[in-house]
């Protein structure tokens, strides 16, 4: 046999092979399933109060004994269950340490930032009583905040609020040396994180 007929057989050969792979390949049975739609939305934490940026209290020329209440509504809208601690990173002046704090949650019938008419406190009573002084180094970061929930619960859910009545007493037996002398401005943080 020629040299060229056995490359015109061999061109043959291969070509009828690729040509019924070819055939195999198109002429296979097929099938598909999708599942579309997929998504994630994170959820949200959010905290806010009615206080319109003003101080609770500001108090000048306190005298020994002198106590002032002031009430605020903080209100969880977030779309987690939260845990809220309360706290200050606030420094605190040398008058701290004479000026008795007490913190203590509960109700109001019409809140109105920041009076205290009409607060009823939780059965629960005070979160926290002690001096100012005592509270921004114990209580001054959400790990060692003081932790509050809304009525008996142990979560804080969307649109549940909180009054919280916050009372400063420069204490009746101050010394001679508190005279003159002043917290500083300082700051109480709510805040919120999710369970």
């Amino acid at each position: 046999m020629k040299t060229t007929t056995k490359v015109l057989l061999t061109a043959l050969c291969v070509g009828a092979l690729g040509s019924l792979a070819a055939m195999g390949v198109f002429g296979a049975f097929s099938a598909t399933t999708t599942n579309a739609g997929n998504t994630i939305t994170a959820g949200t934490v959010a905290i806010a109060d009615n206080d319109a940026g003003a101080a609770m209290y500001s108090i000048t020329n306190a005298k020994p004994g002198e106590s002032v209440s002031k009430c605020i509504k903080v209100t969880y809208t977030g779309s987690l269950d939260a845990d809220v601690h309360i706290y200050t990173t606030s420094t605190i002046g040398a008058l701290g340490q004479y000026v008795e704090l007490t913190i203590t949650p509960g109700s109001q019938t019409t809140p109105t930032f920041p009076s205290c008419t009409g607060f009823t406190p939780d059965s629960g009573g005070a979160l926290y009583t002690g001096t100012l002084a005592n509270f921004a180094t114990t209580k001054n970061s959400y790990a060692n905040g003081v932790v509050d929930y809304p009525g008996t619960g142990t979560k804080w859910a969307a649109n549940e609020s909180v009054i919280y009545q916050v009372t400063a007493t420069l204490q009746s037996s101050a010394p001679e040396a508190a005279q003159g002398a002043t917290t500083g401005a300082h700051t109480f943080t709510w805040e919120a994180r999710n369970q």
